[in-house]
């Protein structure tokens, strides 16, 4: 009777303490998991997506030279392809403004759209810049939308196009490019040496704090997926706050403009394979957002989130290729593509942010 007796207390007792641990506030129900998530999307994710951007970029680095030693519409159209497959790649490397990149802002340095054109003429036409400035007008005059501009926007003809690097004045327009490309790999460069050199200390930065690397980290990530793909990609170029006038030249790629599905894609793609801890080379899936909700029993959000992503993928892959025609065709698909994108946002901003107790730590202006 004794033994019955202290065998129930006991399981009462442990009970209750593990009733209490749940609702406990000041609890981090993932304690034990942040470094796991912390070392696998570090090692697999993070720094292999700067590498492949590095070699993607020492290649158009190559084929800038090649150009500019010989400028033809070969030598052109093998610095474009070049072009295609870094912008492509830096997709699965803009959401991590950790660190470095935060510091020297650079994402805004390669991809701020739309290029101010007339910036950009004005470097080409005094050569006197200095791309390390951290404003607009330096960050809209460089990068990507800036090659996007001077491979195929100052001329509607490739032939001219290539005239306005074979004339007098050529050899202006072949510097800034160079420079252009240069810029790109010196900051690209930094990042990585800054991955390199802190990777240890960041996996090792596993609390539940404004400036723990998970926190800065999932806000970063979600700050991107809400910000730099939903609204930058879809929602602005499709008037989403604009009274739904479009706003073509908003367009990622703009003067390229159908390849802007094709760098959409791969941004919800890299979105999609770091919440579920996918290897960015070896496409091995390691530990991730997916399984922390899963110990932590939230396993049904995660499959709403993955299944939200996926419905997203579907919506924008019927989407013409050249978002420009998209939106002069029908913009009512890109505001479908706009809601895909959205329904995933309350998802990983208030379930999934409310179940890891991660505090958003950015403003949000548009009412979402």
């Amino acid at each position: 009777m004794k033994k019955t007796t202290l065998f129930t207390l006991s399981v009462i007792v442990i009970l209750s303490a593990c009733q209490n641990s749940t609702n406990n506030p000041d609890i981090d129900p993932i304690l034990g998991s942040r470094s796991e998530l912390l070392e696998n999307v570090t090692n697999n994710i993070i720094i292999p997506a700067h590498e492949n951007l590095k070699d993607e970029l020492i290649h158009l680095n190559a084929k800038t030279q090649d150009f500019k030693n010989n400028p033809n519409a070969l030598s052109l159209s093998q610095l474009r392809n070049a072009y295609v497959q870094t912008y492509i790649s830096w997709q699965s490397v803009e959401m991590f403004a950790v660190g470095k990149a935060e510091e020297i802002d650079y994402a805004k340095s390669m991809n701020t759209y739309p290029c101010n054109t007339t910036q950009i003429n004005n470097n080409l036409e005094s050569q006197l810049y200095d791309l390390n400035q951290a404003n607009w007008p330096s960050w809209s005059a460089q990068g990507f939308p800036t090659l996007d501009y001077m491979l195929y926007g100052i001329d509607v003809d490739s032939n001219q196009i290539l005239n306005y690097y074979t004339a007098v004045d050529g050899i202006k327009y072949l510097n800034y490019l160079n420079a252009v490309v240069s810029q790109m790999q010196y900051n690209t460069n930094l990042v990585i040496e800054y991955w390199q050199t802190n990777k240890e200390n960041f996996i090792g930065s596993d609390g539940n704090t404004a400036v723990s690397s998970l926190n800065v980290l999932t806000n970063d990530f979600i700050y991107y997926y809400e910000k730099g793909l939903r609204a930058n990609k879809i929602g602005i170029p499709c008037g989403r706050w604009n009274g739904f006038e479009t706003y073509e030249i908003g367009v990622e790629a703009y003067y390229r403009a159908d390849i802007s599905k094709l760098l959409t894609l791969a941004s919800l793609d890299a979105c999609k394979n770091f919440f579920i801890g996918k290897g960015i080379n070896s496409g091995i899936r390691g530990f991730s957002y997916e399984d922390i909700l899963a110990e932590n029993g939230d396993a049904n959000l995660s499959a709403d989130i993955i299944n939200a992503l996926n419905q997203a993928d579907m919506v924008i892959s019927s989407l013409d290729n050249n978002f420009r025609l998209q939106l002069l065709q029908n913009d009512n698909s890109m505001l479908d593509a706009y809601d895909a994108l959205q329904a995933v946002v309350p998802l990983l901003k208030v379930q999934m942010l409310s179940s890891l107790t991660i505090t958003v730590d950015y403003e949000d202006s548009d009412g979402d």
